[in-house]
């Protein structure tokens, strides 16, 4: 571990935990600490916030790792993030920690701010990185897939904001749910119930393999993988494609690690019967076998009448929910993907089944 000064990206600002930071008062009244942004050896890292003796009544305090590409005009964005609650029947020492999985030619910034008021005070202030011990002997460096430089509609569209709210378009599927329209063909939507009767592919299928020709997987000689369970019709839909397609249901160990894809497509996704911590760690796996400018499709189930539930409430359950699928997308954009914008439906128009669990298809490129 190393020791990281909280407090040196704004030095001059005075921080909200008392007695800390600069001598100038801060435009945010909320800022508790910033660090400067400092490389991390690639693999998995950790930042962590120490608060000794602390002392408060009230409120929450919100800590994120930042990223900032090594080019010129980058912006930074968010990796992860936690929030610690304030309220304390004694004194106490709270600590706040976020694991990340740091990239080459990436730096790394930890921040905290209260997100409710508080009257935090404390004794002292500490962070430390938590980071791989030197080089991993089984990291390679991703190839460039020819996608990147295909002249066709290949970028998954960054959004200024996440969420996508404009009519979704046959031709460029977005990360969506499945509606009832979809299923009915409302509107002469191409997703209809007619059409996957006629091919007998899932509403999660016909979506990936749709956002195939939209984000430029169409190049003669692409190496894909079809992840897990599919459907035999889909396996068909390949038989005379100018792709090299492997069939895989787990990422086996003969897969080395400097084996890459310029296109996943993974219907069913990760079981909504594991932990948080497990299935975010099933994507970043196998997002992390792309290559630079490659596509990945992702079939989701999740319990609609828990989407917006909190993070924490979360975690202590099983089950996907509409707020977990939203913090992958934070995670993703800061690991350097671009995420097709999430087009989330309304309740009446949402495909729920009997298990009350909705469809939904999350679209990602590795930038």
């Amino acid at each position: 571990m190393r020791d990281v000064d909280p407090f040196c990206y704004f030095s001059s600002h005075a921080s909200a935990l008392r007695g800390y930071g600069g001598e100038n008062r801060s435009p945010d009244p909320q800022y508790c600490f910033h660090t400067h942004y400092i490389d991390v050896r690639p693999g998995m890292a950790r930042y962590e916030l120490r608060l000794k003796g602390a002392r408060s009544s009230q409120g929450q305090l919100t800590v994120r790792v930042h990223a900032l590409k090594a080019s010129i005009g980058a912006n930074a964005s968010l990796v992860a993030g936690t929030r610690l609650d304030l309220v304390l029947d004694e004194k106490d020492d709270l600590v706040a920690s976020v694991r990340f999985h740091a990239l080459r030619d990436v730096t790394y910034a930890f921040y905290g701010f209260f997100s409710e008021h508080s009257d935090l005070v404390v004794d002292d202030v500490s962070v430390v990185l938590d980071e791989p011990e030197g080089e991993e002997d089984d990291y390679f460096e991703p190839p460039v897939s020819a996608m990147r430089g295909h002249d066709g509609p290949s970028e998954v569209r960054p959004a200024n904001a996440l969420i996508h709210y404009d009519a979704l378009e046959k031709d460029s599927p977005v990360s969506q749910d499945c509606t009832w329209g979809q299923l009915s063909g409302v509107g002469g939507d191409p997703l209809n119930e007619t059409s996957l009767r006629a091919h007998q592919l899932s509403w999660c299928e016909t979506v990936c393999l749709a956002a195939m020709p939209a984000y430029g997987a169409v190049i003669s000689g692409l190496d894909g993988w079809v992840i897990g369970s599919v459907s035999p019709f889909m396996r068909d839909h390949f038989n005379d494609a100018p792709f090299s397609i492997r069939f895989l249901d787990h990422l086996p160990d003969g897969i080395a690690r400097n084996e890459f894809a310029d296109f996943l497509l993974w219907p069913e996704g990760p079981s909504d019967q594991i932990r948080v911590e497990e299935r975010w760690e099933q994507v970043r796996t196998w997002l992390g076998q792309l290559k630079f400018g490659g596509l990945a499709a992702i079939g989701l189930r999740y319990r609609h009448l828990d989407a917006l539930m909190s993070s924490t409430i979360a975690a202590e359950h099983h089950g996907l929910t509409r707020n977990e699928i939203g913090q992958w997308a934070l995670r993703l954009i800061g690991n350097g993907f671009s995420v097709a914008p999430l087009a989330y439906a309304d309740q009446e128009n949402l495909a729920v089944g009997e298990d009350h669990q909705a469809a939904f298809v999350l679209i990602v490129r590795r930038q």
